[in-house]
């Protein structure tokens, strides 16, 4: 006779005896747990199981119908975080007197189980890398963290190129500058912050110097009488008068310098997501100056004359940006900086020709005008830990509808030269760039 295969047979039928006989003592009791309407608590009442069935099912239990217990599915998908579906529902245990006993917790819920009305849509945070880190803290993100990120451009200044009111000659291109860019930001928890960037002040100049000694000399300029010459007519043509001129013709020594200074300064509203995106939205002051002279002598440097100019853009407005994040190993990501605003633009111009150090013509004026503003970056990334990264690439800024230095020098020289302000020139700077950001 098979003993042991008897014993298993009836010890089976035996428990399930008892566990219909304990069900049935419960429903009779009517000691069913209700729930609450809330998502985090105790979905049970305060009855409890009778003695048997402490005994059967162990001390403190609490029976709740499937039905009652809200579930991630049971959720509008409105109010849904980001990684509240993976870890919708948690249990949690303890002694038969802890507050913690025998209660359901949704863990990912509005950070309702850390006493939070609100995280933001991140309480599962977001890594090591990219735009978050690791969190230490229930219900937020990631710890709170500051950033610092001290950038090396290397760029060039184009536009007016060849630009040179000598005839004979002109002047070299702009070439490159290092450019510094600095940005300090803050993100409380690692969802909504801000940062504030400052680009340069920096520099891009340059100059022209043509000697001929004989007599008389052989160098020549672009400028001419606007008005023309006196006529019987008209012997007095806009009361310019022409002869103020002549050094900047047959002149043995001339010489033109032209520099071109930016900076700006911007504030912004961040939005971090997902470890690959950051939004941004705030205001930017971006100034150009820009000052050139042109100066020339003749009969063996006995007759001169000089022309100077002078803008200044002041822009104010609002942008847009995103920063995205792509990685391609478990350290590099490619990245790409975009910024695109409008603005409006508050410009000045000064016009003055003098001849034998006397002042024959001077206008002043000012003016402003909407612009465009367009920053876009790309590059490489590698982290080289929680707290250091580095990155390198390619840099692109375009202003449109700028005051510059060609556009209110004419050839044709008048009184008028200097009394309106042309804003239509396109300034354009690309290179590269490298920098280092530290976490803290």
């Amino acid at each position: 006779m098979n003993i042991p295969l008897i014993h298993s047979v009836i010890r089976r039928h035996a428990a399930r005896v008892l566990a219909i006989a304990a069900a049935a003592m419960i429903a009779g009791s009517g000691a069913v747990a209700s729930a609450q309407t809330g998502l985090v608590g105790a979905l049970g009442g305060d009855q409890q199981v009778s003695s048997s069935g402490a005994a059967m099912f162990g001390p403190g239990t609490k029976i709740i119908s499937a039905s009652d217990v809200r579930t991630a599915a049971d959720v509008s998908p409105s109010g849904l975080a980001p990684g509240s579906i993976s870890q919708a529902m948690a249990t949690t245990s303890g002694p038969l007197g802890s507050l913690n006993a025998g209660r359901v917790a949704q863990v990912n819920y509005g950070c309702q189980s850390c006493m939070q009305g609100s995280c933001n849509g991140s309480c599962n945070g977001y890594g090591m890398s990219g735009y978050g880190g690791q969190s230490m803290a229930c219900g937020i993100p990631c710890d709170p963290y500051y950033y610092v990120f001290v950038e090396a451009m290397y760029l060039e200044r184009n536009g007016a190129d060849g630009f040179s009111l000598t005839r004979n000659a002109r002047m070299d291109d702009f070439g490159f500058e290092w450019v510094p860019r600095i940005t300090f930001g803050t993100l409380p928890n690692c969802v909504n912050g801000y940062e504030f960037t400052f680009v340069g002040p920096t520099e891009w100049n340059r100059n022209l110097r043509v000697v001929d000694t004989n007599s008389p000399g052989t160098i020549d300029s672009h400028l001419f009488d606007g008005d023309g010459p006196a006529t019987v007519a008209n012997p007095h043509p806009q009361n310019f008068d022409g002869t103020f001129l002549d050094p900047f013709d047959n002149a043995n020594l001339q010489t033109q310098f032209y520099n071109s200074e930016y900076w700006s300064a911007e504030l912004n509203k961040t939005l971090v997501g997902w470890d690959v995106a950051r939004a941004l939205f705030g205001g930017r002051v971006i100034r150009v100056e820009e000052d050139y002279g042109y100066a020339s002598e003749k009969d063996i440097f006995t007759s001169y004359s000089d022309l100077t100019a002078s803008t200044q853009n002041t822009m104010a407005g609002l942008q847009l940006g995103l920063d995205l994040l792509y990685p391609v190993t478990q350290h590099v990501y490619t990245d790409v900086r975009l910024r695109g605003g409008l603005y409006y633009n508050f410009a000045d111009s000064d016009v003055r020709l003098r001849n034998q150090g006397v002042t024959v013509l001077h206008n002043s004026r000012d003016d402003d005008d909407f612009s465009g503003v367009f920053d876009i970056g790309l590059g490489l990334r590698y982290q080289l830990g929680e707290m250091l990264s580095i990155r390198g690439g390619g840099e692109l800024l375009y202003i449109t509808n700028t005051a510059l230095v060609p556009g209110q020098v004419k050839a044709n020289v008048t009184n008028a030269m200097g009394t309106r302000i042309d804003m239509n020139d396109g300034l354009l700077f690309y290179g590269g760039s490298f920098g280092v950001e530290l976490r803290y």
